[in-house]
């Protein structure tokens, strides 16, 4: 276990550490880009320094956890194809998770929230985290007989959001100047500071678990955890501690094969609701965010802070596209993403023919010849990852869609789920379902 800084002042003065740090790396990196030299060796010099602030951040990351950690997770994903392959390895070790802290150091957190007395509220509390992430972790506990998880937040975390960012973004940018591409990230990390302001504030997770709940009453295909509201605060939340089997363990096992199109069903069925039907999506697909009883065929939904809401306008523009991809109007589909934001209007014909190509090649699973449809399909995987190649080389102009960076981060993290139950589904009700629109 870790230990994290004690205070604001201590994790100011580790960011401003991290900074001091970059910005040496990045003074040394202009003397020798002073120098000369080819044009190519000065771009394998600047290269080189952007990696080097990669490889500096990372390793400061995983000790102040936080936003900056948060952020380093989703770039690491989102910004793919945007960030130089280089720094992108360095990044994605970040996805290994975050290692737990003592709760020492998470004790004044405990107390500014339930008060000096705040162990007393429980029958028991584990000291020992049964689970941690990068912006807090979880301890079970029991509460009047019943066990409870207690997710508690490291301190300093919504302090820090701001100044975290500001420092990410700056290194952000400068890896996108690597690629010599005119792409505006402000947007990125706009939608990265409101998501990281709503995650900190557990009150926002309390009120999407219980709207959750309240949505699929009814269906016993899903299990949300019930909120113990009075031990429930900004930066703690208190809830039922549920039972199940950790999903990626339930994928590794063999008796697990027999039957998989069960869980396929209910995780397309939840998002097409979540999305085009409530207007209110639980953005992170991380295989930690469920636990599946198989027996009764369950599955247990967990970590409602990466909760987002699409207004009705939003998502009918959304359907508008998708309708537009299902005509295949090369033209129309252009004009649709230019509309809708996905591409910047000043790309070439060439961009927009091949953004076009993008989405009609990624709507080929609905296609109806190909029904029943292989997530497994290694000819699909491979048209996908040439053609969003190609698509992403040509962009010269356009960054990641704002508006749609976590919505599409959560469908893509459900198309590779069930790539990994290896299942063969029928998609045309699917399809049906999206095409219609909000309802």
């Amino acid at each position: 276990m870790k230990n994290l800084p004690k205070d604001a002042w201590s994790r100011s003065k580790a960011v401003m550490g991290l900074v001091a740090g970059l910005s040496g790396q990045e003074l040394r990196h202009r003397l020798r880009s002073g120098l000369s030299g080819t044009a190519e060796k000065l771009r394998a010099s600047e290269l080189t320094a952007r990696v080097e602030q990669a490889r500096l951040m990372v390793e400061s990351l995983g000790r102040l956890k936080g936003a900056l950690m948060k952020a380093g997770q989703l770039l690491s994903i989102d910004a793919s194809d945007i960030l130089p392959p280089e720094a992108m390895a360095v990044l994605a070790s970040l996805q290994g998770g975050a290692e737990p802290v003592e709760l020492e150091s998470l004790r004044v957190v405990l107390v500014e929230e339930l008060g000096e007395n705040w162990e007393q509220a429980f029958d028991r509390f584990d000291h020992e985290a049964a689970a941690s992430a990068s912006i807090g972790q979880v301890h079970r506990a029991v509460y009047r007989g019943a066990p409870v998880a207690v997710k508690v937040q490291y301190p300093g975390v919504r302090e820090s959001i701001d100044s975290d960012l500001g420092v990410l973004e700056k290194l952000g940018s400068g890896w996108a100047a690597v690629s010599r591409r005119d792409i505006d990230l402000s947007g990125v990390f706009e939608e990265l500071r409101a998501l990281l302001h709503r995650e900190a504030d557990y009150r926002h997770e309390v009120a999407s678990q219980l709207e959750f709940e309240r949505l699929l009453t009814g269906d016993a295909r899903f299990v949300v955890p019930r909120s113990v509201q009075e031990l429930s605060t900004t930066r703690v939340h208190t809830m039922s501690w549920e039972q199940g089997e950790a999903l990626g363990a339930w994928l590794q096992r063999a008796d697990a094969r027999a039957d998989r199109s069960w869980l396929a069903k209910a995780l397309l069925d939840l998002y097409c609701s979540e999305f085009f039907r409530w207007g209110l999506v639980q953005t992170d697909p991380n295989f930690g965010n469920f636990l599946v009883r198989e027996p009764e065929r369950q599955l247990v939904l967990l970590d409602f802070g990466a909760t987002l809401e699409f207004d009705e306008a939003f998502r009918r523009s959304y359907v508008q596209l998708l309708r537009a991809v299902g005509e295949g109007d090369d033209a129309r589909i252009a004009e649709e993403g230019v509309a809708f934001g996905l591409i910047d209007a000043r790309e070439s014909a060439d961009t927009r023919a091949l953004f076009a190509r993008f989405l009609k090649t990624a709507v080929e699973p609905f296609d109806a010849s190909l029904q029943p449809f292989a997530f497994k399909d290694a000819g699909y995987a491979e048209r996908t990852s040439q053609v969003s190649r190609q698509f992403i080389r040509s962009l010269r102009f356009s960054p990641p869609p704002r508006r749609l960076l976590f919505l599409h981060r959560k469908l893509g993290g459900i198309f590779q789920l069930l790539k990994r139950l290896d299942v063969q589904l029928d998609l045309r009700p699917y399809w049906e379902q999206m095409v219609e629109g909000p309802s």
